[in-house]
């Protein structure tokens, strides 16, 4: 493994540009190129499907959706994959904007609903933060994206390691590092018939911090650093915000109800989940069972599926009505607030991977996972105390019919964001950023 104390190889460096990455750039642009009839349809299906906003496509294909700073100061480039990444990485987009007044962060996500998460954020409102869905990775594309934009680094989020985004960084002698990086067994084994490629990719970074131990020793086995000591930013992330009137207003509404919530469902869960809360709910006839699906526009086909009432809609339970459907957006804070006990899903069914069971402990909720939360082993690991695994649906349902369970400790901070923020300035400090 690279020596993770060893920096001052890596600050200020530049990769060099290896015969292999001309040839490689190249060759991806021809196919960037070939490939836009196929993009041009693929998008069409995602609007079509709901995933995609019509006044926003533009953006997939780099044509900007606001204008640029007018001022003169830097601009850092943040990406983030969807909603979670968007969090964790939040908080040191706050402090990078509080420390440095004439700095501009770009901020872009692969998906609309982080976008939101993004537009949520006070700086959103002042235009210190600016959000832009991400190109698709096609060089011409990410081309014409980073002239307009002019960024003086990158900052990327766990496993977005897109072929045309590092090469052509890489070209630009653009400062690439790489936080919460993950390299989970599947990828690993998948990138094993190609590890002089993703090396090469790779080298583009200045430096990778990596989530765990297990994704360390995952890069090193590639021959892939710097690496610094893991550090996980979702360990670091304060609690989610709520609105404690709304929080208050919902109670009164609700009564002295038992809010059970299932915070990220995926497909394939939601059914063994609310018959898991029925079988419970002939002991418990109070409890109400609250499903937050991870994509939001699948609410209105869920509630229509279960008879249930929908949020996006106003709708609030009756006495009669077991299940809830909360399809908007921001409101998991809310509702872990308002929650007796809570299920972390996309890990009930495989082939899962999991979500970030640390959001309802900051809440002290009894926490539930299922066998499928592989992308969160060490950290599993180290908050056993506090997690209760559920294997199928009797399981989560014994657990569901317990009525007292133990609240769990709070998760400790372990400083994650204040080394991200030292070390993104120190490696963009020779572009007179601070």
């Amino acid at each position: 493994m690279h020596h993770p104390c060893r920096m001052e190889h890596a600050m200020g460096r530049y990769p060099s540009f290896t015969p292999l990455a001309a040839p490689l750039l190249t060759i991806w642009s021809l196919i960037g190129h070939a490939a836009m009839p196929w993009l041009r349809r693929h998008a069409r299906k995602r609007l079509q499907q709901g995933r995609e906003n019509r006044t926003r496509l533009p953006e997939r294909f780099a044509r900007a959706g606001m204008p640029r700073p007018s001022h003169d100061g830097p601009l850092l480039w943040v990406h983030a994959a969807s909603v979670g990444e968007s969090r964790c990485i939040l908080p040191v987009v706050s402090q990078l904007l509080a420390d440095s007044p004439k700095l501009t962060i770009l901020m872009t996500t692969a998906t609309l609903t982080g976008g939101e998460t993004v537009a949520a954020h006070p700086a959103s409102h002042t235009g210190r933060l600016i959000h832009q869905l991400i190109p698709y990775d096609a060089p011409h594309l990410l081309e014409r994206f980073m002239a307009y934009w002019q960024p003086i680094g990158l900052v990327l989020t766990e496993s977005e390691l897109w072929p045309g985004l590092l090469c052509l960084s890489r070209q630009k002698k653009l400062p690439v590092m790489l936080l919460n990086a993950r390299l989970s067994p599947r990828s690993a084994a998948r990138w094993r018939w190609a590890s002089p490629l993703l090396r090469h990719l790779l080298e583009a970074c200045h430096w990778i911090m990596p989530r765990s131990m297990d994704d360390a020793q995952a890069f090193a086995r590639f021959g892939i650093g710097p690496l610094l000591p893991p550090a996980d930013l979702k360990e670091d992330s304060p609690p989610l915000p709520f609105d404690a009137s709304e929080a208050v207003t919902l109670r009164r509404q609700l009564g002295e109800r038992s809010i059970f919530v299932a915070a990220s469902t995926h497909p394939g869960e939601e059914e063994i989940i609310i018959a898991a809360a029925r079988q419970a709910k002939k002991e418990r006839p109070d409890l109400l069972t609250v499903i937050i699906p991870r994509h939001p526009e699948r609410g209105k086909e869920l509630a229509q599926t279960h008879q249930a009432p929908c949020r996006s809609k106003g709708q609030v339970p009756g006495g009669g009505d077991d299940v809830w459907i909360i399809d908007t957006l921001g409101e998991v804070g809310l509702f872990f607030q308002l929650a007796e006990r809570v299920f972390i899903g996309n890990s009930l069914v495989p082939p899962g991977g999991g979500h970030n069971p640390l959001e309802s402990l900051h809440f002290r909720r009894p926490t539930a996972i299922g066998p499928y939360m592989q992308n969160w082993t060490a950290l599993c690991a180290r908050h056993a105390d506090s997690l209760h695994p559920v294997e199928h649906q009797e399981a989560l349902a014994r657990w569901l019919k317990a009525r007292h369970l133990p609240s769990p400790r709070p998760p400790q901070q372990n400083q994650a964001g204040r080394q991200a923020i030292r070390l993104i300035k120190d490696t963009i400090l020779t572009k007179k950023a601070f």
